[in-house]
């Protein structure tokens, strides 16, 4: 079998208009990213692009023609920069905004809830939009999105969408933990333009009245919370109801957490959040709905608008996922171009153009991990699942649809396993049987909670449909759970650096080109990032043998250190850190920087005191007696952890120090009070909690 890849790819570039558009988009909003250029650059690049244009305009008709490719120069230019600007405009970009505008001597901030209070394990959490700030006496207006966390008490039980709260305490920098290996919790709440967050106990607010304006978003939040209350009536509480929401509309507050580790597990977890598969099941079930219709103009933008109205309503209702976004606007230009303009367009060229636009809108959605398994999972359809379903031709019914669904998936896994192993450093095994029991039982499930919702008026049959659901979900989940729990069912720790996930890519593109297009030099592009692969891990292991230093890592209420020295890692601090959630930003710490438990040269440990090579560090997590010594020791570090309630000038009586550590068991009150008396004693210091992990090479 022949797949004229390299041709039909070229037929794809040249149909798909948006294939050479989205391309220089993406790479200018991605390099802006990581390597930013200055305005000033980029408005000149734009310019001097532009005028090239014009140049090549003037030239005689035989000179154009004959460079014709020279216009896509310019042109690629000014998309770049316009893909770099769309950051500069959003006000998103490295160390962007870390600086709140808000006045230094702001007192209260007016703020409105934006979404529902989450409950958490000690808090309520939601998200509050800044309308004003009172500074100097008086009142201005002002923006921002500050993520809030409310104590559990009862004047936060009434807290809803649309409440009026004003805000009496100062909102602080939403920083990371800093350490190795850890999720980039910064960066992350940046994609949603989060930059600071605010802890608020009953003192610390009070509720005002609110307007009684009834808008889209209200509207769409009663529609979830009667889905919510038909779904718990009928199908009950546990894990099946929480099941049951986060199919039907993306709801996951109620999810157990057992049940999203099985679906973790067995990668499958796409099944629980709302994705394109759930949208394309929504639009399928409408086409068919609205089949009766004539095939006439009228009736074509009367079965649009109801696509679209339906279809944006549920991606709203469901949250606006990135999958859910790009599903949307892809079915959205299908819709209009079938129905509305009477033209049927590639499918390539869709995917790109709603990239093109959803990145227009909003460009951070490029460095986000669900954005991008979205668009490769449906590239990666449509370029190899017809080539995997055509190698095992098949008669019966039943058996072409467990292969449709089989191939459907493993298509779907080419393109998205370096990207998958590269931020989750795992690989389910089994992904394939997880996929074939749990998809087609999960669009039972998801077309049974409509027949559930419909069938509300008549509580009888509605409580033999959620007695049938409850007992769907509940082999689904104890089939997924069962697969998760066989033997080697996951591999761990596979630490993929972006140059071998690059790497990953031409693997997978010489080997297609030479399996399906008997393209030789595949072959060796395959040969070639193979090793490219094998040689950067090798130097990463080389590099991590010659790795010798002390990590102070941040975790509140413990001390935690790791001295690393030849591949081998040696634990300083609390045991009872390893019982502790805490214990998996250590153990991904230790995965990150390829090391094993044992003893390492040239660490030793007496009491307080730690030697690491030729630097001492001192620990002190408790108080310090009242008598000063004559003699202070000398050490390069003193580390503080805990709740100490001692002046900084007792702790330098006590110990001359280079650095003045402050640990993340240190209360933030203190940490402020404790950099002041450094500062103004001229003690270089360095707060953990603030800045991340401390690295001390030896």
């Amino acid at each position: 079998m022949q797949f004229e890849s390299s041709m039909f790819v070229a037929a794809c570039w040249k149909r798909a208009p948006f294939l050479r558009l989205t391309a220089p988009l993406l790479t200018g909003i991605s390099m802006q990213i990581y390597v930013p250029l200055p305005v000033v650059w980029l408005y000149t690049l734009i310019l001097s692009a532009f005028a090239a244009l014009l140049v090549i305009r003037l030239l005689p008709v035989a000179y154009r023609y004959h460079y014709a490719w020279a216009n896509g120069i310019p042109i690629f230019i000014m998309l770049y920069c316009s893909g770099a600007m769309l950051l500069v405009s959003a006000g998103i970009g490295p160390g962007d905004r870390d600086d709140s505008a808000w006045p230094d001597g702001a007192q209260y901030w007016l703020t409105k809830v934006e979404e529902p209070l989450q409950e958490k394990p000690r808090s309520r959490k939601t998200l509050l939009t800044v309308t004003a700030v009172y500074a100097q006496g008086r009142w201005s207006a002002s923006e921002g999105r500050l993520l809030a966390y409310f104590s559990k008490d009862s004047s936060s039980a009434g807290l809803t969408y649309g409440s009026v709260v004003l805000v009496a305490k100062k909102p602080v920098k939403i920083t990371n933990s800093g350490n190795p290996g850890a999720f980039d919790y910064r960066q992350y709440c940046a994609t949603q333009q989060l930059y600071h967050q605010v802890f608020l106990k009953a003192a610390d607010y009070r509720q005002l009245p609110r307007p009684g304006v009834r808008n889209i978003t209200s509207s769409l939040l009663h529609a979830r919370d009667f889905c919510l209350r038909q779904l718990k009536t009928y199908i009950g509480k546990g894990p099946e109801a929480g099941m049951a929401e986060a199919l039907l509309i993306g709801y996951r507050q109620d999810l157990d957490p057992d049940v999203v580790n099985a679906y973790s597990n067995t990668g499958i977890v796409h099944v629980i959040a709302i994705s394109g598969m759930h949208l394309a099941l929504l639009y399928a079930s409408l086409l068919w709905l609205l089949r009766w219709l004539p095939a006439r103009k009228t009736a074509n933008t009367i079965r649009a608008l109801l696509l679209l109205t339906v279809l944006w309503g549920f991606a709203l209702l469901t949250g606006a996922s990135a999958s859910v976004l790009r599903a949307a606007v892809m079915f959205s230009g299908i819709t209009i171009g079938n129905l509305l303009l009477g033209r049927k367009a590639s499918t390539y060229n869709m995917l790109a153009a709603s990239a093109f636009v959803l990145l227009c809108y909003h460009p951070w959605l490029v460095i986000d991990a669900g954005f991008q398994l979205s668009y490769l999972a449906v590239l990666s359809i449509l370029l190899f699942y017809e080539a995997i379903y055509q190698l095992w031709p098949l008669q019966k019914w039943w058996a072409k649809a467990v292969w449709q669904l089989a191939a459907l998936s493993l298509a779907a896994q080419i393109l998205t396993l370096p990207v998958s192993v590269y931020y989750f450093h795992q690989f389910p095994v089994y992904f394939l049987p997880a996929n074939l029991v749990a998809v087609p039982l999960s669009t039972v499930v998801i077309y049974g909670e409509i027949l559930l919702l419909l069938l509300s008026p008549f509580d009888t049959l509605a409580g033999w449909a959620g007695t049938a659901l409850r007992w769907l979900i509940y082999v689904m989940n104890t089939g997924v759970a069962w697969l998760g729990q066989l033997p080697f069912a996951l591999i761990r720790d596979l630490q993929w650096s972006w140059w071998q996930t690059a790497c990953c890519y031409l693997l997978i593109a010489g080997m297609a080109w030479w399996l399906l297009d008997y393209y030789r030099r595949g072959y060796w592009l395959a040969l070639t990032a193979c090793w490219l692969m094998i040689a950067d891990q090798a130097v990463r292991h080389i590099i991590d043998r010659q790795r010798r230093q002390l990590i102070i890592y941040n975790v509140p209420a413990y001390t935690a250190m790791d001295g690393i020295g030849e591949g081998k890692v040696q634990f300083i601090g609390h045991d009872s850190v390893w019982k502790m959630p805490a214990a998996r930003q250590l153990q991904a710490a230790r995965a990150a920087m390829g090391v094993k438990p044992g003893t390492v040269a040239g660490l030793q440990q007496s009491g307080r005191y730690l030697c690491v090579g030729r630097k001492q560090l001192v620990v002190v997590d408790s108080l310090l007696p009242v008598p000063v010594p004559v003699h202070r020791p000398k050490v390069n570090y003193l580390l503080l952890n805990g709740n100490l309630n001692m002046k900084m000038e007792r702790v330098l009586a006590w110990y001359n120090a280079d650095t003045v550590i402050f640990g993340g068991a240190c209360p933030p009150y203190r940490i402020r009070r404790w950099a002041a008396e450094c500062a103004s004693s001229g003690t270089p210091f360095y707060s953990v909690p603030e800045t991340g992990a401390l690295v001390i090479p030896f």
